[in-house]
């Protein structure tokens, strides 16, 4: 074996070295014993979203608390219920499995037959979310053969939409802004609310012309706006399409055309798609922003 003839040089030796006849820390201070960890120690906030896989804030429940005598939720019953309503149920549940199922795994390690109570009610708001599946699929499919029927008698029908909606005396009312809803959607696939995965096609374009017709055509020589002539180009039919399906709506529209006619500018159709695209993703880009905003400003 080779003989030693020097070591590396470290921190600690070299402080060892420098500090001989001096204490690293100073006698005046009074060493206290440790504080040993304890769930009394931890802090948690009352809003931190990991509470919701926390039944009450409470770390885990009886088997007494989660017996039960109710049942899934039926097809029938959920065909009554609205999109948004399926929406919220849906995640409900979802959060409801994931509570469940932490509190089993817990019993289920410990060799506890109590976890058995816990499965059970998972299963049953399983069935449930299947159920809630069932029927958004047969929306689903409905809406598909609507779409392929309308492809055969779908001028006849938005011709004879549109000529109740001019002959009707008021329509801003709950009952025609639904009916404007389905009808976009129904039959053209644009959604009320918009989303980032939404891309425009030569059927979303021929609902915005429509849509935005239609108002025109209604509400123009209501508000003394008939000297527009009719819209020119799908920036015009789009401004219209977006406001509220009012007078007040036609008039804040007619205020923006307006000024974009003073630009002499009119979009040919090959740039629809692109045009309108770019309106959408701008819209969603600033509602994204706002709500960026109102987060931070709660923080």
């Amino acid at each position: 074996m080779g003989k030693q003839v020097a070591r590396f040089c470290t921190s600690a030796r070299c402080l060892a070295k420098n500090m001989k006849g001096r204490y690293r820390i100073s006698p005046d201070v009074k060493l206290r014993p440790p504080i040993i960890p304890t769930i009394n120690n931890i802090k948690m906030k009352d809003d931190h979203p990991l509470w919701q896989f926390f039944s009450h804030k409470k770390f885990i429940r009886s088997s007494k608390e989660v017996q039960h005598t109710s049942r899934p939720w039926s097809i029938q019953e959920l065909r009554k219920k609205s999109f948004e309503d399926l929406h919220s149920l849906w995640y409900v549940c979802l959060k409801e499995r994931n509570k469940l199922y932490r509190e089993y795994h817990i019993y289920y390690e410990e060799g506890s037959k109590r976890s058995t109570d816990f499965i059970s009610l998972s299963d049953d708001i399983l069935d449930t979310m299947n159920n809630i599946k069932h029927v958004i699929s047969e929306r689903e499919a409905a809406l598909k053969n609507a779409q392929a029927e309308f492809i055969t008698g779908g001028e006849q029908y938005l011709a004879e939409f549109k000529k109740k909606y001019l002959e009707e005396k008021e329509v801003e009312t709950d009952e025609w802004y639904d009916k404007l809803e389905r009808l976009q959607y129904a039959i053209f696939g644009i959604p009320d609310v918009l989303d980032t995965s939404l891309k425009v096609d030569v059927n979303f374009i021929n609902g915005v012309k429509f849509i935005g017709n239609l108002k025109y055509d209604k509400f123009a020589s209501k508000i003394g706006r008939e000297d527009l002539n009719g819209l020119k180009d799908i920036a015009e039919m789009y401004t219209v399409f977006e406001e509220s399906a009012t007078a007040d709506g036609l008039k804040e529209a007619c205020t923006k055309i307006d000024e974009y006619r003073k630009s002499n500018l009119v979009i040919p159709e090959s740039k629809e798609i692109r045009v309108v695209q770019g309106f959408i993703d701008d819209k969603i880009k600033e509602a994204e922003n706002e709500f960026s905003s109102e987060a931070v400003e709660k923080s």
